[in-house]
């Protein structure tokens, strides 16, 4: 019997969130249990751009859907966000997905976006308060005023890692996938995420 979904990624971070989400966040997503596999591509975001059809071709007949996850900020990337997805969907329509069972979430910049959100969580994991975290979003120039989210979000994010000496880990990605409001996120990339899953595991 096929499994429900499988996923390729592109590295570790992305990964754990959609793991998190999948199993601990079913009623927010508004999805039924599933089975599933994720997979990280080796290389990265460009091997995922690149590949993607060609690693999933061999699943089609194993799951009833396909995910793709990648992020748009990397070296050479051919494209604004919405032309690398329909890049990847259509040679996924090629080799053999529908495009009722495939889709590809393209994150922008990068999965460090969906990190900061409003959410006590967040604080809590980077043990900063907010005031603490806009200053340092100051001195590195990576939050512009006035606006959601920081438009550096990896350097933000790495930057306190490093004031406190702290090692980059799946789990910093993991404590806002398990707490965070999915429904109040403005992401286009959550909402897609969200809206896809629920359109093909919907609760009974």
């Amino acid at each position: 019997m096929n499994r429900d979904l499988i996923a390729l990624v592109a590295d570790i971070q992305q990964e754990k969130t959609l793991e998190t989400l999948l199993h601990e966040r079913q009623q927010a997503l508004h999805i039924r249990p599933i089975t599933f596999d994720i997979r990280r591509h080796p290389g990265k975001d460009p091997g995922v751009y690149k590949e993607a059809a060609k690693f999933l071709q061999s699943h089609a007949t194993s799951y009833t859907h396909a995910l793709v996850l990648l992020d748009h900020a990397w070296q050479g990337v051919p494209g604004d966000a919405q032309t690398v997805a329909q890049t990847i969907r259509e040679n996924l329509h090629r080799t053999g997905w529908m495009a009722a069972t495939c889709e590809v979430i393209v994150i922008e910049p990068e999965l460090e976006a969906w990190v900061w959100s409003t959410s006590p969580a967040v604080l809590q994991e980077l043990d900063m308060t907010w005031e603490q975290v806009m200053a340092l979003a100051q001195q590195y120039n990576s939050w512009d005023a006035g606006q959601p989210k920081p438009h550096a979000p990896k350097e933000l994010l790495e930057a306190i890692l490093r004031q406190q000496r702290r090692p980059r880990s799946a789990a910093i990605f993991q404590a806002p996938a398990r707490k965070v409001s999915l429904t109040r996120c403005q992401d286009q990339a959550v909402a897609l995420l969200r809206e896809t899953l629920a359109q093909w595991f919907p609760q009974p």
